[in-house]
């Protein structure tokens, strides 16, 4: 017990040596203790976005004063959360504010791995520095400037709200909406508000939840600066392509290098980085067409190294290899398809009952079609089949299935595991009413048992519906 005591005092003591000398306030608050330089809690200063890096694989008994010289080598650290447990010690984690997006990269760059004690590295990433809640099941009749004027009554912080209006009907929204605060800790604590009780809205029972991150990985800033291309959401399902075209050209007098419509979003591809911010400056300003149409318009994201990694490794397991296999280039990026001798097209009218299923239900979910190859396999007897769901001229999903004895098994096979997977995707959810960057969409209340449900609509679409382009 002494030698408890002992060591409360000695760690004590240098907290307040480091205090002392740094002129940083320490408080201890709800499971952790923030350490927070002058510039948070005496000038106020914002908290910028995605300056947060999280710090994992501490030793329990590892705090302030030996963490805050190791994480001050990237920059200036203007606040520290140490997550601490019930008997004093930490557990395990912390989360490091830097002043700027581009100091914490620079932590994660140099400080992951770092060897804090002899034998022990620390790990260091970025932080998901989520600032947007979920409201789900909240009134379909109410508009922007109601559920701001509602919610700010009860919440501090808050400044955004997205709604995306119903797809067959504008007057009405679709059930959610989506409440981005000022920064983490506004959001948390308006959750945390939120969440013990029952929240009524317009005498509306409403579920609030983190709005899920957008998945991959986040893109650099200096990668995001030199986009080119804009996405635009929340298009009329009806609207032709060659309309959004016209709308922007008149609107802006800017060619338009490139545009490319998908149910309810385009991307639009312009010439230079100057011409694109242009568009985006006319376009954003009030009463434009943006505005009036409930349009939403932003940098479109290119897409990031994870996920051409993973397209790369689905193209590699589905195409065998072998000597004299030719490559070509594929949707001009910098990935390639094999291309094996004996490609086999289906007709589609003489498929098995798992390929006329599987139609019905592209037909039905996603207005789309599907096509279907067969390659011959190189390495071993049998045969590969790729299924492709496209829509005008964009591929929306496709699917390679296993090595098959025989043609027939092969398209049947995958056929029927496309299925599987797509219902189990779709939830007999309508694909056309995708609106968020996130897989809570479409939140109704069962009549019955008053319970939500979430429909997840986006796995197909992540590449497309979050902006990566």
């Amino acid at each position: 017990m002494e030698d408890i005591i002992d060591c409360e005092c000695r760690l004590t003591a240098k907290l307040l040596e480091m205090l002392k000398t740094t002129n940083y306030e320490l408080v201890q608050e709800n499971g952790q203790r923030r350490l927070s330089a002058p510039e948070i809690y005496r000038d106020g200063r914002e908290r910028a976005k995605g300056a947060e890096v999280f710090v994992g694989r501490l030793p329990r008994d590892c705090y302030e004063d030996e963490l805050m010289p190791v994480l001050g080598k990237a920059g200036r650290l203007m606040e520290l959360r140490l997550m601490l447990d019930f008997s004093g010690s930490t557990r395990g984690y912390a989360f490091a504010l830097y002043e700027n997006s581009k100091t914490a990269k620079r932590a994660c760059m140099e400080l992951d791995g770092y060897e804090i004690r002899p034998g022990h590295r620390i790990g260091v990433v970025k932080s998901i520095d989520n600032c947007r809640l979920f409201f789900g099941g909240v009134p379909k009749n109410k508009t922007k400037a109601e559920f701001m004027e509602e919610l700010t009554k009860l919440l501090e912080g808050i400044i955004d709200i997205y709604l995306y209006p119903n797809a067959q009907d504008k007057s009405l929204n679709r059930g959610f909406i989506f409440v981005e605060f000022k920064d983490h800790r506004a959001a948390a604590m308006a959750r945390r508000k939120l969440i013990p009780g029952r929240v009524m809205l317009w005498e509306h029972e409403i579920a609030v939840d983190w709005a899920d991150p957008e998945p991959g990985d986040p893109i650099d800033e200096d990668i995001m600066q030199t986009v080119t291309a804009l996405f635009v959401r929340n298009l009329s399902l009806n609207m032709p392509q060659q309309k959004v075209k016209e709308i922007f050209q008149k609107s802006t007098s800017i060619p338009i290098l490139k545009l490319k419509k998908i149910n309810h979003f385009a991307f639009i591809h312009y010439e230079s980085r100057q011409a694109a911010q242009k568009v985006m400056d006319i376009m954003s300003q009030h009463n434009s067409i943006v505005e009036q149409e409930g349009w939403e318009i932003r940098w479109a994201k290119p897409i990031c190294a994870s996920k051409l990694l993973e397209r790369q490794k689905c193209i590699n397991e589905a195409a065998t290899t072998g000597r004299n296999a030719r490559f070509k280039p594929l949707l001009s990026k910098n990935y390639y398809l094999q291309a094996l001798p004996e490609v086999y097209e289906e007709n589609s009218n003489k498929g098995t009952a798992h390929v006329i299923a599987l139609q019905s239900l592209v037909k039905e979910k996603l207005g789309a079609m599907c096509s279907f190859e067969c390659w011959r396999a190189l390495d071993a007897p049998g045969f590969i089949c790729k299924i492709t769901v496209f829509k005008a001229h964009a591929t929306l999903f496709e699917y390679h299935g296993d090595i098959m004895s025989t043609k027939h098994k092969a398209i049947s096979t995958t056929s029927l595991k496309m299925y599987h997977y797509l219902s189990k995707s779709l939830n007999n959810s309508a694909i056309q009413d995708i609106g968020q960057d996130y897989t809570k969409q479409n939140m109704e209340f069962d009549g019955m048992q008053r319970k939500p449900f979430f429909t997840l609509e986006k796995q197909l679409y992540n590449t497309f519906n979050n902006g990566s382009f």
